[in-house]
């Protein structure tokens, strides 16, 4: 057994990147207090401050949910950056960052973690029989050899109001659901195509169409598969012309985009995703749905969930 302070480095992360009202959009990944996507906030025109592997930890926000960082970027004062003094393979750094998350429980708003504090945690290193790239390669779908598609230039910006049906519908508070279920509630999480629980109500929409988040991750966008359940936190979208699985798809993506203009205190109302600008590839005056189905097909994964999409 040992302790943080005798494996790492601690120390806070870039203050300069605490805000990011005024960074531009380029290709160094910043890493702030984010529970999900390992922390990724976005991709932005700044120098890389760190080199992988290292580990960060929210100091705010989802404090403690540590987070290993494989590719070199930089992360901001929002996280503790945790430097190997030493060379250590990727499932011995894996173990580490478990440990500190199954710790995480002692720390709030306020009782924040501190290089101080975290360098007394004690870690126990195993010599485990995983082998990191073996289970990432079970785990991730096989890449198939992209298609020759030629691009299609003719762009037209349409509106989502002009593409789909959007509406909103209130449910029972999740507190008063009886669970245990097979119907979905679809929160406004970004995690877990945003499926909280399983109850056992009666769905108040239909599957095959877009979630999108209005509160919480504002503008996180899923498709869903089954009937489910959802407050008037997440607008659902179907396509006006019928069900089309490679638009919605398209579309969902095309929204997704926009996320960034978006947080808790500048939320996306309904008038605005109503009013949502989307280029769109056009044939014929009409939305080019050959070339659509052509690039989602196209896209990586996509084995992986045409099932689903019947």
């Amino acid at each position: 057994m040992t302790t943080i302070k005798d494996l790492f480095e601690v120390s806070y992360g870039d203050t300069e990147y605490e805000s990011k009202a005024n960074l531009d959009e380029g290709n160094t990944i910043l890493i702030s207090s984010k529970g999900d996507d390992n922390g990724v906030y976005g991709f932005y025109d700044i120098p890389v401050n760190y080199k992988a592997p290292y580990i960060t930890i929210p100091r705010t926000g989802t404090i403690g949910q540590a987070f290993l960082q494989l590719t070199n970027s930089t992360a901001n004062s929002d996280c503790l950056i945790l430097i190997p003094k030493k060379k250590f393979s990727v499932e011995q750094l894996l173990q580490v960052v478990l440990q500190i998350r199954l710790n995480k429980w002692k720390y709030k708003y306020g009782r924040k973690i501190t290089p101080k504090r975290i360098e007394q945690q004690e870690i126990i290193l195993e010599n485990l029989k995983v082998n990191f790239d073996k289970m990432v390669e079970g785990l991730t779908p096989k890449e198939k050899a992209k298609q020759k598609i030629q691009e299609n230039k003719n762009v037209e910006i349409m509106k989502v109001k002009d593409l789909c049906e959007i509406k909103k519908k209130t449910a029972i508070p999740q507190n008063a659901m009886n669970l245990n279920g097979n119907v979905p509630y679809v929160t406004t999480s970004s995690m877990n195509n945003g499926v909280s629980q399983f109850a056992d109500e009666e769905p108040n929409f239909e599957g095959k169409c877009l979630s999108v988040a209005m509160n919480g991750s504002v503008g996180e966008v899923f498709f869903q598969i089954d009937d489910f359940i959802t407050s008037g936190d997440n607008a659902v979208l179907t396509i006006k012309e019928g069900y089309n699985p490679y638009l919605l798809l398209f579309i969902g993506t095309l929204i997704r985009n926009h996320q960034w203009r978006y947080n808790y205190y500048r939320k996306m109302s309904l008038d605005k995703l109503k009013n949502l600008e989307l280029p769109m590839p056009m044939k014929n005056g009409k939305v080019d749905l050959e070339y659509i189905e052509k690039i989602v097909k196209n896209a990586y994964g996509f084995e992986e969930v045409k099932e689903y999409l019947e």
